[in-house]
């Protein structure tokens, strides 16, 4: 090739290696911009709530406090699991190294009982007795060789004796570091329990203060306002980062082709009535064990990750176009601000934040800040 086309096409390699760092850095650029933007927002968000009350505090503590505990149990069981396959595989390997031993001592004391067909009368003694010089080098090579192989013999032996010890002290090692993942396993599930027994308790002073007030309606008035002023927040701080979706379908042109966040009864729809009618649904609300994976309906970055009253820990992703979705009542969120997730990507864990009896996930699709309809937008 001549060297001119070789030339060329290392300038044009380079180039585009340059190009491909350039966009990784603008995005590890545009990824902080958003996570500094969304602290501060929660920080404000936090700041607004200030007056939530005691018993909302203590229900949100215990809430935090069981997230918690919940998130640290799964990076444990992984450990766990992890450690475990550590013990079972140095177990092997010792076991294997028992067999080898077993083998090479085997192998020595046949050595041994060729040696003593050869003659136990040692070197001298088998140097007077041989009278044919033929037969006596034969004698003497094979007794030779049989020293010399037995010399061998042992010190395998020993290698392998020292190598059976260190992977016994390794397994005792790695014995001792499970067990000390399995007490903290034990720990946070205390400390898990602990968190539901303070939840209980702060549910059941709250839910009584709401009926003995009759507070619920402006408490839930307030709290919707709340959500709305977040999702209008979201808007005006993303609005020069704009969401590139590359190749993928716009959001807009998915309407009725979605898949569902999580599968299970609908336990409150769309524009449904609460409180008396006082108030509508402004998504829907699906059952669905604690712990169940709770999946984004599209492509989408994380726009916010916090608590809010009535609907507990939530995710927010944003999607091009202005739309948002919205993920409630998780016991706790898998993707942090700024993440990309796929359609179909587990963000979350259902739960039942934000002071419910029913565990499973509230979704909203919102068009800027205001709700829409997510039924006509799932498909199935």
């Amino acid at each position: 090739m001549p060297v001119r086309i070789v030339l060329l096409l290392l300038l044009i390699g380079s180039g585009i290696a340059l190009a491909s760092d350039d966009r990784l850095e603008r995005s590890a650029a545009e990824l902080e911009r958003v996570r500094v933007r969304i602290q501060q927002l929660a920080a404000a968000v936090e700041a607004t709530r200030g007056a939530r009350g005691e018993l909302r505090e203590s229900l949100e503590n215990a809430e935090r406090q069981i997230s918690a505990a919940v998130s640290r149990l799964r990076s444990l069981d992984a450990q766990i699991g992890e450690q475990e396959e550590r013990v079972a595989g140095t177990r092997k390997e010792r076991d294997k190294a028992r067999d080898v031993l077993r083998l090479q001592r085997q192998a020595l004391a046949a050595q041994v009982r060729s040696a003593y067909v050869i003659g136990q009368q040692g070197r001298t003694k088998l140097l007077l007795n041989q009278e044919d010089p033929a037969a006596l080098s034969r004698v003497m090579t094979y007794y030779d060789y049989f020293n010399r192989a037995r010399s061998r013999r042992i010190e395998a032996i020993q290698q392998q004796l020292q190598r059976l010890v260190d992977l016994q002290t390794r397994l005792e090692r790695e014995i001792r570091g499970l067990e000390i993942l399995s007490n903290n396993q034990k720990r946070h599930i205390d400390e898990l329990e602990a968190g539901r027994a303070k939840r209980e308790i702060a549910m059941e002073r709250l839910e009584r203060q709401l009926r003995d007030q009759g507070r619920e309606l402006s408490d839930l008035k307030a709290n919707e306002q709340q959500l709305t002023d977040l999702i209008a927040s979201l808007q005006d701080l993303l609005a020069d980062i704009p969401v590139d979706l590359g190749s993928d379908q716009p959001f807009g042109k998915q309407k009725g082709q979605l898949p569902w966040p999580a599968r299970g009864k609908l336990l409150a729809r769309y524009g449904a009535p609460k409180v008396e009618g006082k108030l509508r649904w402004n998504g829907l609300w699906i059952a669905a064990d604690t712990g169940e994976p709770v999946r984004a309906v599209a492509l989408g970055r994380v726009a916010y990750v916090g608590w809010m009253n009535r609907y507990g820990l939530i995710v927010v992703l944003e999607h091009d176009g202005g739309y948002y979705t919205l993920y409630g009542h998780n016991q706790t969120a898998l993707k942090s601000v700024g993440e990309w997730v796929q359609a179909g990507e587990p963000l979350a864990e259902a739960g039942d934040t934000g002071g419910h009896r029913q565990s499973g996930v509230y979704f909203e699709i919102r068009k800027g800040a205001d709700p829409i309809n997510p039924t006509r937008w799932l498909k199935g």
